[in-house]
């Protein structure tokens, strides 16, 4: 389906009216008094018995005191007794594992000896990884429950129910096979969340970060890395152990991004500590609204761009855009190409009213600020929204364009005055669209790859028909454009279909995908998946059941259905695109779409003047071309034919970093700053002291501490050590200054090891040139800045 873009879409911010947005679900905290209804269910990876199940009446993510609780049994068996339907029907069940009592039956008799939470949303039973991963989806993603399961679904590649018992459903005749590959996927998940949870509690502990905050953060990176976890569980075949999975390092995309958890720690505690705002009030002050995005082309070409709305004197808003011009290092007025014909038909006063993208207007009326089309009544929106004070935040950490954190100084903070704004939409009513191309001419439609006569072929240039299948076996007699919703209708399902030309109805499209949809008489609407696949026959795949309805709205007569969840997401679709309908307009039926009325956002941050310009400052374009390693001198470690390790020397080293025509370190370059290697994470303290946490021989999530120094030839000393069982290695790095700026160090590195701290001396090992990434200093962050990634001098 074609995209409704108006104006304010240059800041991907009309959220009705752009697929960017995302429906605001949140849940207010359920009431804490008792009531008589009750909850059976069952807890799993493997069943946990011993484990604290609880209702998370006001949604932390933590069993409260005065929350409902029990203990799970035998087989994973709980029920909270005392609850009210209230309760049952808006808050989520969570699961915590008491470390050293909580047993999980995959290991019968050992108690679970570390920590991790699960949850499931309201109306669940069945709490597992799995359902964490839905509940996630839920908080995070602003998804439906049923959306949330079909996300989360689709990225296991399953039709099987997430809320039904896996453990159970093992025996399952039919489905046994997958409800154990599910089983398996889960006891990986569950691996990966006890590794970091365990890590960032533990080098966070003491700061206030919340732990609703973390969990967030590590579901979301497992759900983000679920079709990796499952290529692996299915890889491992019968071979198959959840912890060899995790160590083998396959599944790393499963961890937490340790260089970045403090970039979204803090844009969370920004959230949690934002106030309502009147948006309307902001403009009228004299004070603007301001948006940062970019656009890459030609081979890479970055454009970058900032967009300013306010209003005038009489309350009417503007939006203007300024582009960076790198020739001049000024920002320059920017002029949008306006060239598209593209239209949206909104239903408005009994009629279809095509209005274009420029035809938006933003008024400020009293309190409110107010969104139409073409001044449509039917297509109004009002702005609402939060404010938050970003004084001594990280500037990055607000870039919700990504390209914009490489041209934004890292270590920049925001200063007194600057705020950020979050903005939502709200709707009175539902909006009906259909879609209008507006091309001049047939052949111009669907970017001109339309046949101009036959079948399928557009009839106008509006390029929006619906065309039948007949259902009679014969592609020959498909292809027609409906003029009558009557036409799509079936009188009876059909009955063990083929292929689409056995189905009478239609075909609907997602991004690269094909639904095939019939609407049996009644208001069954059945959607099949259709495979076309070149050089083979064309086929249908599973089944999924739904409903429809005729209805007329505001005169108009439509067929109006809504895509099961599993499709919406498999199809990538649009906020317009799920709730679709049908309806006759200009001599045939066009599809359109159906945003509903509420509430939804865009989760983007827009800023006030102070903001902006502070942003400005630390932009800096030259940042955009990353540094060159010099490669001069180096030399790779490795054994020669009798075992004996090769490599360079300390002298090796010395020359290749003047070579590189090396400077000298001052304690300034490294003290609270933290170093992002291809390898590792390095985080510099005062005192000559440094902490890692990562790979260490092998070894996951390991903690250790350095000592750094800087000799008499300006180079740093790093030094550390790692016990693995019961053999010690001492381990040196020594590195040259050769470039540096705001973002990036060139370095010339020299790696030794060895048993004793006195044989590192003479070790010889590997000097290579190499470009580090430089973040944000540690004191800006408290403790959480000790959060580090990989750092492997071993099996470098």
């Amino acid at each position: 389906m074609n995209r409704i873009t108006p104006l304010l879409a240059a800041m991907c911010v009309s959220s009705a009216l752009v697929g960017c947005s995302n429906t605001n679900n949140d849940n207010a905290s359920a009431s804490t008094e008792t009531g008589s209804e009750s909850l059976s269910g069952k807890v799993a990876d493997g069943y946990l018995a011993g484990a604290t199940v609880c209702l998370d009446l006001n949604d932390n993510q933590e069993c409260d005191a005065d929350e409902p609780s029990t203990t799970s049994t035998s087989g994973g068996a709980y029920t909270l007794e005392g609850v009210t339907a209230e309760q049952l029907a808006s808050a989520a069940i969570l699961v915590e594992i008491v470390v050293g009592e909580t047993i999980d039956e995959d290991n019968p008799g050992v108690a679970i000896d570390r920590t991790y939470t699960l949850t499931a949303p309201a109306g669940y039973n069945f709490v597992s990884p799995l359902t964490t991963m839905v509940q996630n989806e839920v908080r995070e993603s602003g998804l439906t429950p049923d959306e949330a399961k079909a996300s989360v679904q689709t990225k296991l590649g399953t039709e099987i129910d997430l809320a039904d018992d896996y453990v159970a459903g093992s025996s399952d005749e039919t489905n046994g096979a997958e409800f154990a590959r599910l089983h398996k996927v889960a006891q990986v998940t569950r691996v990966v969340m006890q590794n970091n949870i365990e890590t960032v509690k533990q080098l966070t502990d003491g700061t206030g970060v919340a732990f609703e905050d973390l969990l967030s953060l590590i579901v979301k990176q497992v759900v983000a890395a679920l079709d990796t976890i499952s290529a692996q569980v299915d890889a491992a075949g019968e071979s198959f152990d959840p912890d060899d999975v995790v160590s083998s390092g396959g599944v790393d995309g499963a961890n937490v991004d340790t260089a970045t958890i403090n970039d979204d720690l803090a844009e969370r505690e920004a959230k949690r500590s934002a106030t309502d705002v009147s948006i309307a009030e902001v403009l009228t002050s004299g004070d603007s609204l301001h948006f940062f995005e970019s656009d890459e082309y030609d081979q890479g070409v970055v454009d970058f761009f900032y967009g300013t709305v306010s209003a005038d004197s009489s309350n009417n808003v503007t939006i203007t855009r300024s582009i960076y011009n790198s020739s001049t290092e000024s920002w320059d007025a920017d002029s949008e190409d306006n060239a598209d014909t593209y239209q949206d038909c909104i239903l408005d006063s009994g009629a279809w009213n095509c209005v274009s993208d420029s035809s938006e207007t933003i008024t400020v009326s009293g309190d409110s600020v107010i969104v139409k089309r073409g001044g449509l009544d039917a297509s109004k929106e009002v702005i609402t929204g939060i404010s938050v004070d970003l004084t001594g935040k990280r500037i990055a950490s607000f870039a919700d364009d990504e390209r914009y954190e490489y041209v934004l100084d890292p270590a920049a903070t925001f200063s007194e005055g600057a705020t950020g704004y979050r903005l939502s939409f709200v709707r009175d009513s539902a909006i009906h669209v259909i879609f209008n191309d507006n091309v001049e001419s047939v052949s111009e439609c669907w970017e001109g790859s339309a046949s101009s006569e036959g079948p399928f072929s557009p009839t106008d240039t509006w390029c929006n028909n619906v065309f039948l299948r007949t259902g009679d076996g014969n592609y020959e007699t498909d292809g027609d454009a409906a003029t009558t919703l009557s036409q799509l209708v079936s009188s009876t399902a059909a009955s063990n279909p083929n292929d689409p030309s056995d189905i009478k109805g239609t075909e609907l499209y997602g991004r690269d995908i094909s639904i095939m949809a019939e609407f049996v008489s009644g208001g069954v609407a059945n959607y099949y998946l259709v495979d076309y696949r070149e050089g083979s026959t064309t086929s249908l795949s599973t089944k999924y059941t739904g409903t429809w309805a005729q209805n007329t709205v505001d005169t108009k007569v439509i067929m109006q259905f809504t895509l099961p969840a599993i499709l919406i997401t498999k199809g990538d679709l649009d906020d317009d695109e799920k709730t679709q309908f049908f309806t006759v307009h200009d001599g045939y039926v066009r599809r359109g779409g159906i945003i509903p009325a509420g509430s939804s956002n865009d989760n983007q941050w827009v800023f006030n003047n102070s903001a902006r310009d502070q942003i400005k400052a630390a932009f800096d374009y030259s940042l955009l071309t990353d540094l060159e390693p010099c490669s001069t001198g180096d030399i790779e470690e490795g054994e020669d034919q009798s075992g004996v390790a090769t490599g360079g020397t300390s002298s090796d080293f010395i020359a290749a970093a003047e070579a590189c025509s090396a400077s000298s370190f001052v304690s300034a370059d490294l003290t609270d700053q933290t170093f992002v290697s291809d390898f590792g994470v390095f985080n510099f303290k005062a005192a000559g002291a440094g902490v890692f946490v990562g790979e260490v021989g092998g070894e996951e999530d390991s903690v250790l501490d350095f000592t750094w120094a800087i000799n008499s030839a300006g180079h740093v000393v790093i030094n550390t050590s790692n016990t693995q069982k019961g053999e010690t290695t001492f381990l040196r790095l020594t590195m040259a200054k050769i470039e540096v700026n705001a973002r990036q160090i060139s370095l010339k590195t020299f790696s030794q090891e060895a048993g004793t701290s006195a044989a590192v001396d003479q070790a010889v090992g590997e000097v290579y040139g190499e470009v580090w990434a430089i973040k944000l200093p540690q004191t800006q962050h408290k403790k959480a800045q000790q959060l580090l990634g990989f750092f492997m001098f071993v099996n470098r």
